[in-house]
């Protein structure tokens, strides 16, 4: 005999239950998200494992532990290439690091939810390229950060296809990539790159929870004068949005920069705490506290 369905209210306790248990197992609260994005990127680990309900993939996940990280790179995957944006990089180079050389003298970013290491390794190659051009003895730290371990292990692997590099401009490629040897039965269009040493050492990279960290552990995080946040916030709900911004603005140094992804918006909350110098585009920078000296 076929099991009843579960009445709206069931489901909705069963839920709840699936999300605590997430939280437990890897502290990711995604109660915290964006409930109708949440609620999709589900649908489709039910569909996957043919759960027809929460209690049934409740049980599922708990019964096969690979399903948590299936689940969770669902529930936080991210669609990025190198260069993403190009403006921004354009600006970021022209504009950002010439200003952070002279006001600061060194460069410590952090790309958050930085996935496969694309966002961090483009601007490791601006910074390579502008240190050159300058001939500057201009210190760098570059780090990126994601809750993928996965994600993360590719990154620093450091190979990609040719796929992602397509906003990447060709003296980019030419400097900075190795074409690795084409496989037998691949087409020319899924060549396949390997950045080169010099740009992977200079990003640091790690596996965690960028939330927690920001929201529980910011003393221990340090400065910085460029973060880039990208795509990141669209995951959040508004009050966890205002959240991350406040305290990102905590580890910001004034005149830093905070960049956020182009379908973004700077909640108005903290809003007077950063200007946009480059009206349209997502970069902002940290005001100068009235205490500064």
């Amino acid at each position: 005999m076929k099991e009843p369905a579960l009445k709206k209210n069931e489901n909705s306790a069963y839920l709840k239950e699936l999300l605590e248990y997430i939280h437990a197992m890897r502290g990711i609260d995604f109660s915290l998200y964006r409930q109708a994005t949440v609620l999709r990127k589900l649908e489709l680990r039910l569909q996957e494992t043919k759960s027809r309900d929460y209690k049934k993939y409740l049980s599922f996940l708990k019964a096969n532990p690979d399903e948590l990280q299936a689940l969770v790179r669902t529930l936080t995957i991210k669609v990025s290439n190198f260069f993403r944006n190009p403006v921004v990089f354009e600006l970021l180079s022209s504009r950002v690091l010439p200003e952070l050389a002279a006001e600061f003298g060194f460069l410590k970013a952090w790309s958050l939810g930085c996935a496969n290491g694309e966002e961090p390794y483009s601007a490791a190659m601006i910074v390579h390229e502008f240190q050159s051009q300058e001939n500057l003895s201009f210190v760098s730290h570059i780090q990126g950060t994601d809750i993928d371990p996965d994600a993360v292990g590719k990154a620093i692997k450091g190979e990609y296809s040719g796929e992602e590099l397509f906003e990447t401009k060709k003296r980019y490629i030419e400097q900075y990539f190795s074409k690795l040897p084409h496989q037998s039965g691949i087409s020319d269009e899924h060549e396949r790159y390997q950045i080169k040493d010099e740009i992977r050492s200079m990003v640091r990279f790690s596996s965690d929870n960028i939330m927690s960290m920001l929201l529980h552990n910011r003393a221990n995080l340090g400065s910085y004068n460029l973060i880039l946040c990208r795509n990141v916030l669209i995951y959040l709900n508004r009050e966890m949005q205002e959240e991350m911004i406040r305290a990102i603005g905590d580890i910001l140094y004034d005149k830093g920069y905070l960049v956020i992804g182009e379908p973004e918006t700077m909640p108005e909350s903290v809003r007077q705490k950063f200007e946009q110098p480059f009206p349209g585009i997502k970069i902002f920078r940290k005001r100068q506290s009235a205490t500064a000296s």
